[in-house]
């Protein structure tokens, strides 16, 4: 009878434990994350980054909102980066899972020359096929031993359609991010940000919202890169 119990226990244990994984390789509705710094290295890079967001329950159990769970996502991105340091740089990345099928993500660096030993640019993260899209600044300096550290800026707004409902959201989204070096090939990039904005919920068939408030997530991530 012990035995059966302990059995009973375990495996409303395991139970439970698959539905948490099970909702967090679902749930990766997260706000967007700039996963890189604002110097363009040239040639290949990639990695994988982990990000939390944490805030308060609303009334209809969002939690927290608007970006509900983290995200794991992994990236590949190139960059091309002129021996002419009066020439901009520029990064073309790609990165799975978000809270689309894939985004893209397109930076350029003010040139070198212009700011140093500051580094700055502008970028567009891009998600299909949901269409969100931020529009973001970043900048950021960088010692000769490899640590930094940069700030993000970006704001969006997003419409989402599913069965029954529709959902949109803007929201402002800033990070603030420390680059460790850890060998000659990769780099740990250490995320904190802060999200806020407006969440409208509505059923097809109503003409009143069922949720139309302000919100706000506090957000923290890491970020293993791997580069040449």
């Amino acid at each position: 009878m012990i035995q059966l119990r302990r059995m009973s226990l375990f495996g409303r244990r395991s139970s439970r434990l698959l539905r948490v994984i099970a909702v967090a390789a679902l749930a990766q509705d997260c706000a967007p994350v700039i996963m890189h710094g604002p110097d363009v290295p040239g040639g290949f890079s990639g990695g994988v980054t982990a990000v939390l967001g944490r805030g308060p329950t609303y009334e209809n159990g969002d939690d927290p909102g608007p970006f509900y769970f983290g995200a794991a996502i992994a990236s590949l991105a190139y960059g091309i980066r002129p021996d002419n340091g009066g020439l901009p740089s520029m990064r073309l990345g790609l990165q799975a899972p978000t809270g689309a099928a894939l985004g893209s993500d397109l930076y350029l660096q003010v040139p070198h020359k212009w700011l140093a030993p500051v580094a700055a640019g502008a970028g567009l993260l891009a998600e299909f096929p949901n269409g969100r899209q931020m529009p973001y600044l970043q900048v950021g300096v960088k010692n000769g031993g490899g640590f930094g550290l940069n700030a993000v800026v970006g704001s969006y707004a997003s419409r989402r359609s599913y069965t029954g409902y529709w959902v949109r959201e803007r929201a402002q989204v800033d990070w603030l991010t420390l680059e460790i070096p850890i060998a000659d090939w990769a780099s740990l990039y250490l995320h904190g940000g802060f999200a806020s904005g407006h969440v409208v919920k509505q059923f097809n068939r109503d003409s009143t919202p069922y949720v139309n408030e302000d919100r706000w997530v506090t957000l923290g991530g890491l970020t293993l890169e791997f580069h040449r």
